[in-house]
């Protein structure tokens, strides 16, 4: 029996990874910065490796065999692990402390990934935050309370764009609600970009609503919806299980998106402000996955 020798070589994985993606050697080659001939003889390498046929090629056109688009799943993955470990261990150690503002929503849901994640890639940098309203979070960036913050947009040029967030209706189980009846709507006190968004939306359908219940923060929406009072606008990803998004029977209109965004004060501290994002972007991309 043939031994097996070890799978992961990272050239051959990604000249595999360019073939699979462009269908083509030759652009492979273009793609990885290096010859045909060297993309054929590490795709050839790989597969005596494997001992198994990945890219069925002829003068017309390049394809993978069932083999083939099974392995693409694992070396893109090898690849993806690869260039994040490439990232956190050739980026400087930082040190010092950071001040930074968090907005309710993500705090509520996301904010102890991130906090872990950042602790055990900088395990020698502390973290002073706050969290709050979009608007509050504004209010202390600009008297310097805190370096950076995580809200939403305002489309202020400056802003660095991490991920946009789907904004549905949500509500008790319990909420039988009617396309003729007017919405019973939970809200955060103004000002709020969710409210305003979700206001557009009801004045656009011509769908009306009554205030049941206001509040200055996340806590008290959430309650107010757990307790069945009304329906309540929120991020996809930031849904929680002891509410349920609305069905369709409810002839709720769609809300659009917001898009949630990294601001700083102050150029010096820009490399732990793009190390937070960094985490922040990551651990935002793991959440909306698949939404």
């Amino acid at each position: 029996m043939q031994k097996q020798g070890n799978l992961i070589d990272s050239d051959e994985l990604r000249a595999f990874d360019a073939v699979a993606t462009r269908r083509s050697f030759s652009l492979a080659a273009v793609d990885v910065g290096t010859s045909q001939s060297t993309v054929s003889q590490r795709i050839a390498r790989l597969e005596r490796r494997l001992n198994r046929r990945l890219v069925h090629r002829t003068t017309r056109k390049v394809s993978l065999t069932p083999d083939g688009e099974a392995m693409l799943i694992y070396a893109r993955s090898i690849l993806a692990l690869s260039e994040e470990a490439r990232l956190r261990l050739t980026r400087p150690g930082l040190k010092g402390v950071l001040k930074v503002g968090i907005e309710d929503e993500f705090a509520r849901t996301r904010l102890p990934e991130v906090l872990g994640i950042f602790r055990t890639q900088f395990p020698d940098f502390g973290l002073k935050f706050i969290t709050g309203r979009n608007e509050h979070l504004h209010d202390v960036l600009r008297s310097h309370e805190v370096d950076v913050i995580l809200g939403k947009s305002h489309g202020e040029p400056d802003q660095t764009a991490l991920w946009q967030e789907q904004l549905v209706w949500i509500g008790h189980h319990s909420l039988l609600l009617k396309p003729s009846d007017p919405v019973p709507l939970i809200s955060y006190l103004k000002p709020s970009l969710t409210r305003s968004l979700t206001e557009s939306a009801l004045v656009a359908n011509r769908r009306p609503w009554i205030d049941v219940a206001e509040c200055s923060n996340l806590l008290g929406v959430l309650a107010a919806a757990r307790s069945g009072l009304g329906v309540m606008a929120i991020g996809q990803s930031f849904r929680r299980t002891v509410l349920e998004e609305m069905p369709a029977e409810a002839g709720l209109p769609g809300l659009g998106k917001l898009t949630y965004v990294v601001e700083c004060n102050s150029a010096d501290v820009g490399s732990a402000a793009d190390a937070f994002r960094d985490v922040l972007s990551e651990v935002a991309k793991r959440a909306t996955a698949g939404l």
